[in-house]
């Protein structure tokens, strides 16, 4: 039953946006050219091919899919990276395949407002689907085998909210009951088998150490035998701190304790085109004019170079010369020592530059020759990498991705001066999240927030 209700709404999901998409069309044959469209035969083809390539493009992205646990940020993401993917697919097969006979601002009108309906349709759609499930529609009626603080964390945060519509039968386990599960505990691990056979199940949840294998093989064959779907919490996961996959080899499992995105070469390629892209626009729209004048306030104020040179830890560990805009007056600990508050080496116009970072602006040539990105872990001076490699633990996972001129740790205020090895271990973890975690619009959500703190915020770290 919960199948078929998934598949009715997979089914009504993909009618809507098509429908949808008709409209859109529609409102933009309307609206451009009231009406009378100029080649009949040639915009109704266009029609026809956007609705099979927005179904495949749906269909592969898995936006039908109707899974337990929804939360409505993924959802938009999704849908978006659907949508952009859809964008491209059309416009380049419309404006390369058919010479240009489309009108462009037809094009535009019919994808822009097919997003925007789109996007309002699906809020709608799993808000309605949390709603549903709130009132008592529990169709994922689960049973939990095994017991620790990982499993006792997912009841609590998971499967007892009434969003995600999970109906817990029951819970077994050998160990002692605390609070949280008392309501739901049915038996030790023995009595199992009686409670399957007494109670209609959809899934089962495994959570128990290697000592019990022979009863997680027997879970295992009593599902396959009874169309019971399983999940395993490995008993081990409650011991790490981190998040981990699994790949396998030769159909041997093998665990990987950190999820890298960007060691997918898709996602490497995305990220550096548009370093480059976005490198090559403000060198050429900004620095053309803005550099001149920077250079000549710097020579006039101080003695010393313009630029700022110093030898930084890179990606893999390997170090490169990191630019800026000299912002201190020419000193022996620019090597050593971080610059404090009321640091006596900073000049008067160097202060305005670091309080707006100005001077980290030169690092947008070290995006273009690759030794940085836009977004990644700030850079460290080698000698403040070698003290926290030992003060820090996990430190050195930050260089696993190619440093940036700004990244996630300097938007959520962990940047300046480290007093204290809290700080630093607070950035590490803000740098790592970041490399667990990377997506394209999360680069452009942080781009865009470092943008903003330039010239409206106030950074009490920054100086």
């Amino acid at each position: 039953m919960f199948a078929q209700k998934n598949k009715n709404i997979s089914i009504l999901s993909l009618t809507v946006d098509l429908l949808l998409l008709l409209i859109s069309f529609f409102l933009a044959k309307q609206t451009i050219f009231n009406w009378e469209i100029p080649d009949k035969i040639l915009y109704n083809g266009l029609i026809l091919a956007w609705l099979i390539v927005w179904a495949i493009v749906g269909l592969k992205s898995g936006l039908y899919d109707v899974p337990r646990i929804i939360q409505m940020h993924r959802v938009f993401t999704k849908n978006t990276r659907a949508f952009l993917i859809f964008g491209f697919i059309s416009t380049g097969l419309i404006f390369i395949g058919t010479n240009y006979k489309f009108s462009r601002s037809f094009v535009l009108a019919t994808l822009l407002t097919f997003f925007v309906l789109m996007i309002i349709w699906r809020m709608a759609l799993t808000y309605w689907l949390k709603y549903t499930r709130r009132k008592g529609n529990k169709e994922s009626r689960i049973v939990m085998v095994g017991m620790n603080k990982n499993v006792t964390s997912l009841i609590k945060k998971i499967y007892v909210n009434p969003s995600y519509g999970f109906n817990i039968l029951g819970v077994f386990t050998d160990a002692k009951i605390t609070e949280e599960i008392k309501d739901y505990y049915k038996g030790n691990l023995s009595e199992v088998f009686a409670f399957f056979e007494e109670n209609t199940i959809d899934e089962i949840i495994v959570s128990l150490p290697y000592s019990q294998s022979k009863l997680i093989n027997d879970l295992f064959q009593y599902a396959d035998n009874n169309m019971i779907r399983v999940r395993v919490i490995p008993e081990f996961s409650e011991y790490l701190s981190q998040v981990f996959t699994i790949d396998y080899v030769q159909n041997i499992p093998v665990m990987k304790l950190r999820k890298e995105p960007l060691q997918s070469l898709s996602n490497r390629f995305i990220k550096r085109i548009f370093d480059l892209v976005f490198s090559l626009a403000v060198i050429i729209l900004i620095f053309s004019w803005l550099f001149p004048i920077i250079a000549i306030i710097i020579k006039l104020t101080s003695k010393g170079p313009v630029f700022f040179s110093q030898l930084r830890t890179g990606r893999d560990g390997e170090s490169f010369k990191c630019l800026k805009f000299r912002s201190m007056e020419v000193n022996e600990d620019s090597d050593s020592k971080q610059a404090t508050k009321g640091d006596k080496r900073i000049t008067k116009f160097g202060a305005f530059m670091r309080k707006t970072s100005i001077d980290e602006l030169p690092q947008i040539i070290n995006v273009l020759i690759n030794n940085m990105s836009l977004v990644g872990p700030r850079p460290h001076m080698l000698k403040h990498t070698e003290e926290y490699r030992v003060l820090v633990d996990k430190f050195m996972v930050r260089h696993f991705a190619k440093p940036g001129v700004t990244g996630w740790a300097q938007i959520n205020g962990f940047r300046g001066e480290t007093k204290f090895v809290k700080d630093m271990a607070n950035r590490a973890e803000a740098d790592i999240w970041y490399i667990e975690n990377w997506s394209f619009f999360l680069d452009i959500k942080i781009i865009c927030i470092t943008a903003w703190s330039m010239f409206f915020k106030k950074d009490e770290n920054a100086f």
